[in-house]
């Protein structure tokens, strides 16, 4: 359950506080990742879940309320929804090559940092004017 998910029930629970049956119902999933998700974001502080006793015989109905941490949670996720990482199948690629490479240095007894000083020192060079 992921970053998508948490943002997907809080923009269901909204301003105003409704009960775990009806934000299942408006999610559209199964009871027990509704209430897994549930369960996990009021550990986490996205969301308030209280008791409401109502006129009829019964259990008392669990109230979901999105609390000040999950409203800036979803301001948040909002603006970087827009801004999503644009990375092509041969950029992930060269990626995982370069982080085996780092680790094949590594192994060998090099120092990661000294290595990019150099580099870092050698462009340096290569860029001023003579």
């Amino acid at each position: 359950m992921g970053i998508d998910d948490k943002a997907m029930v809080l923009r269901a629970v909204g301003s105003s506080p409704c009960s775990i049956r009806s934000l299942m119902e408006v999610l559209h999933w199964k009871t027990s990742r509704a209430l897994g998700l549930i369960r996990e974001m009021g550990e986490e502080g996205f969301i308030e879940l209280r008791e409401e006793k109502g006129n009829k015989r019964g259990r008392p109905r669990k109230m979901t309320r999105v609390t000040p941490l999950g409203e800036e949670f979803l301001k948040d996720y909002k603006k970087l929804e827009g801004k999503r990482l644009r990375a092509r199948k041969t950029d992930l690629q060269r990626a995982v090559r370069d982080a085996q490479y780092v680790d094949r240095l590594v192994e060998t007894g090099h120092d990661t940092f000294k290595l990019f000083l150099e580099l870092n020192d050698l462009v340096r060079c290569i860029g001023e004017p003579k």
